[in-house]
């Protein structure tokens, strides 16, 4: 099976196998993994100090003795940036080093304008191992296993050096487009009943679900579903595990920050790839903590304490689960996607989670907040004739809970309404 991956590694440059290896051995002692993340950490900063357009100035005065000695220390001092800087500044921060490899990537577009940059293969091959290792500890795959995707194209991996059927088929991955599952969707068979495990949108997966009752039934090796690209909120991710009879994990990830993280069996937080990413936070303008990323495996188009946008805390304890790499925990969200008070508070997602999950009526919402502050509030419920009932007790508590704003209640026609990534919160206040 494996040598399905060595293919796709030697057409596109990438040692996905070889840094997989090395992350099964470093998973078992957490000193040599902790020397490599600050090797990796210190040769980042030398690199930019030494080759790059944008950082030389900034580094100047740090020596590369000093940098070696306190790599931490010297990226304190380095200032933020996020993609309004990095575009300001693109021609100097792109600065691309002879025989080190790079893919072009694009992101933003189904929020904003899309944003390019680019990644060096270095990084492509640590992040994919980092995956292929999560799905090993929590659904014993191996790579080259088969195993099913459902979602929309982000995950869709086309690259040049294969057709799209056929870099699929080398991965052993039967890809299901999810962005518009419709009754009719002719279904393989003898590759579900192969999949070890299910990798896909939450959104995606729930309405396979509800198009196609039988799905689960066709899947006789099934470990585990990992979910990724959207909030899971409680009653899906409930919902899913119910209809599979497999555990749910959450995965994490921004491919620019460099990061990708995946809940353990304890599904308390994320454990990430330390070892290619440094993550802090900040206290942003709303007050809540904002993650921080530094990729150290792009050397060629640096993303230095890059504010990638998502509110979350970083726990370094050692989890309860025995790994020892720290976590991202108290996730919330898009900085984007907080709902605004007039007077300049921000209040995020799990709030609502918390109100809607008490009513087990309601399978389903959306909430988009205008320009003015008004709360459209849509609710999608089992049962149609509940809908009056449930709209008054929720109006009712967000009164009482955020009286500033002024709340409408409405129905939820269907519950994955869009085509594209489902947005649960979208405020469209500046």
């Amino acid at each position: 099976m494996r040598l399905r991956i060595k293919i796709i590694d030697l057409y596109r440059g990438t040692e996905i196998l070889v840094k997989y290896d090395q992350l099964i051995q470093l998973l078992k002692n957490s000193q040599d993994h902790e020397v490599l993340r600050r090797q990796n950490l210190k040769n980042l900063l030398i690199t930019l100090k030494n080759s790059n357009n944008y950082y030389k100035s900034i580094l100047c005065n740090d020596s590369d003795n000093e940098i070696a000695t306190n790599p931490e220390k010297v990226l304190l001092t380095l200032p933020y940036i996020d993609k309004k800087i990095i575009n300001e500044h693109y021609d100097q921060i792109y600065t691309p080093i002879s025989g080190r490899p790079d893919q072009r990537k694009k992101t933003g577009g189904s929020t904003g304008e899309p944003f390019y940059y680019f990644v060096d293969k270095e990084h492509l091959s640590w992040m994919w191992a980092h995956n292929y290792l999560f799905w090993n500890l929590y659904s014993g795959y191996n790579p080259g296993d088969p195993f099913i995707t459902i979602a929309g194209n982000s995950l869709r991996a086309v690259n040049r050096q294969f057709s799209e059927s056929l870099y699929h088929g080398l991965q052993n991955n039967y890809f299901i487009k999810g962005d518009l599952i419709k009754p009719d969707l002719k279904l393989n068979i003898r590759k579900l009943n192969k999949a070890n495990l299910i990798y896909g949108y939450p959104s995606s997966i729930e309405n396979i679900l509800k198009l196609k009752p039988d799905f689960p039934s066709h899947f006789k090796n099934l470990k585990a579903i990992f979910t990724t690209s959207e909030q899971l909120l409680p009653s899906v991710r409930m919902r899913i595990e119910s209809a599979f009879g497999k555990p749910v994990y959450d995965i994490y990830g921004a491919n620019d920050g460099g990061i990708l993280g995946c809940e353990c069996n304890k599904h308390d937080g994320y454990h990430y790839n330390s070892l290619n990413c440094y993550a802090e936070t900040m206290n942003n303008e709303s007050g809540l903590p904002e993650v921080v990323l530094t990729n150290l495996s792009s050397l060629n188009f640096p993303f230095v304490r890059y504010r990638v946008g998502d509110i979350g805390s970083i726990d370094n304890k050692t989890c309860s689960c025995g790994i020892s790499w720290p976590k991202i925990t108290d996730l919330k969200g898009r900085t984007r996607d907080l709902i605004k008070t007039p007077d300049g508070k921000a209040i995020h997602g799990s709030f609502f989670n918390n109100i809607f999950y008490k009513f087990h009526q309601i399978d389903g919402y959306r909430i988009v907040q205008e320009k003015d502050y008004t709360l459209n509030v849509f609710i999608h419920v089992k049962n149609h004739a509940d809908f009056n009932g449930l709209s008054a007790k929720i109006t009712g508590i967000l009164h009482s809970e955020v009286p500033e704003l002024k709340v409408e209640v409405k129905n939820l026609e269907e519950r994955n309404p869009t085509n594209s990534k489902f947005k649960l919160i979208e405020s469209h206040v500046n």
